[in-house]
């Protein structure tokens, strides 16, 4: 009798919940494969996954160690060598706008300026960058990489999927599978992710969306052998696929009291990093299209981590023009990102936004992509909506992952505010002359058919 194999899931955040756990991916394992999950999120953020599944699973929760201030000094070093590598690489400078000195303490400051000089050091010498970063490795503690040695060995895991790639502290529990030779796959989180240099773990095997981004892997970590980075698309975009999940306009218009009788133009805001002024877009989108209320609705969908005040405002002035639709998230954190999950309502609230409404419109957001799963077009906010030195959109759609979109009219463009309600209306009119290639782009970014991605994950993990 052959004896079943045993998945080790490592969780660091909510959002591997949503593209792995929610997705079809536990469907494809669960009968060949036993499975835990390791994660620093509670165990009540997984119930919906068990019941999803109609499945029982190990859990263990785990909290990351601070690193040694060796450890995270070369870590950093090697982040801010590798941005400055690959903008120079790309001739891209806004790769190097994701090297973000955090302001919390003197000692930490002092920490990242002598990274940034041992970067400077090292950054043309793509040799030295890796022997930093093996130096950050090598002085990882050894007392804790044991103690994950004794963890696996007493949980005994075939194999071990790690959810997003971007955080540090998953090091130590991959130098302790590489021990025992336990095989290690982790998925590259984002469409943006590898430009930025933020793969933070070292595994076996690598899972990209699309020849894009494997060519990017090549481009930015020729040391990784072809053979292991593994093209399977991801599922986030499965969910909109099934047909199952859609409620009929007039019960999803009754649960969120919209009017049956408009059309539905949702907004969806962004974090506030990438988009500072959103709520300034926001006003400038409804102020431009309030004429047009006797027959156009405006939803407003927040970034699941972005539940603060800035648009309480602008929401409550066109109350009766705009309708906020929250994320079902569990947003009751001290810890921050780490303390955010979706709840599994949430991936049909979103399928059932893209599905009714006729556009999206945002700064730079993947649910352009979203919304191309369902032939709908995504408008752009491309100007700048508040005089500040430090953000611009020229910035924002410079970045290294929209070149991806050269060539192409995959998106509509609003270049001034004086230009929203223009734009919008020839959306209406006619989307296929305004984002013609809307779905060639998509094609681009995200391996096609979207509806494999989940089994061909299964399998590479297995």
């Amino acid at each position: 009798m052959l004896t079943k194999k045993h998945i080790l899931f490592l969780v660091p955040d909510g959002v591997g919940i949503k593209n792995y756990l929610y997705s079809n991916i536990i469907s494809h394992l669960k009968n060949d494969c036993e499975i835990t999950i390791w994660s620093p999120l509670p165990r009540d953020a997984f119930d919906n996954v068990k019941e999803l599944h109609n499945i029982d699973f190990g859990y263990k929760n785990i909290s990351f160690s601070p690193e040694n201030i060796k450890t995270r000094l070369y870590r950093e070093a090697t982040t801010y060598a590798r941005l400055k590598h690959n903008s120079l690489l790309e001739n891209n400078p806004t790769i190097l706008t994701n090297w973000r000195s955090p302001s919390y303490s003197f000692k930490v400051k002092i920490l990242y300026k002598c990274a940034e000089v041992l970067g400077h050091f090292v950054y043309k010498n793509y040799q030295k960058i890796l022997n930093l970063e093996e130096k950050s490795r090598n002085s990882i503690s050894k007392a804790l990489i044991n103690q994950y040695v004794k963890d696996l060995e007493a949980l005994k895991p075939t194999s071990m999927f790690i959810t997003h790639q971007r955080v540090a502290g998953l090091m130590p529990i991959c130098l302790a599978a590489k021990q025992l030779s336990v095989k290690t796959t982790t998925a590259i989180f984002s469409w943006d992710n590898l430009p930025k240099a933020r793969l933070s773990v070292k595994t076996d095997d690598y899972l990209v969306w699309s020849e894009w981004m494997k060519d990017e892997m090549k481009a930015y970590y020729p040391e990784i052998s072809e053979e292991n980075v593994k093209l399977v698309g991801t599922p986030q975009f499965e969910f909109y696929l099934d047909e199952n999940r859609i409620t009929l306009r007039k019960e999803f218009a009754k649960r969120h009291d919209l009017d049956l009788n408009k059309k539905w133009i949702c907004f969806s805001g962004d974090d506030f990093i990438t988009s500072p002024h959103d709520e300034l877009f926001l006003r400038d989108v409804l102020q431009s299209l309030y004429d047009m209320k006797d027959t156009v609705q405006v939803i407003f969908r927040r970034c699941p981590v972005d539940f603060s005040s800035r648009y309480d405002k602008t929401l409550n002035k066109y109350k009766d023009f705009v309708i906020a639709i929250d994320p079902i998230w569990n947003a009751e954190s001290e810890t921050g990102w780490v303390g955010y999950f979706p709840k599994y309502d949430d991936i049909n609230l979103q399928v059932n936004l893209v599905y009714h409404c006729c556009m999206v419109l945002n700064l730079g957001s993947t649910m352009a992509h979203d919304f191309t799963t369902h032939n709908k077009p995504c408008l752009y906010l491309n100007y700048n909506p508040s005089q500040n030195s430090d953000w611009s959109t020229d910035i924002i759609y410079n970045f290294q992952h929209f070149r991806s979109m050269i060539g192409l009219d995959a998106v509509g463009w609003i270049n001034n505010k004086e230009a929203i309600k223009e734009v919008v209306l020839k959306t209406l009119k006619d989307s296929r002359e305004v984002t013609p290639d809307k779905i060639e782009w998509m094609k681009k970014v995200v391996l096609h058919p979207v509806d494999k991605s989940s089994i061909k994950i299964a399998k590479a993990i297995v």
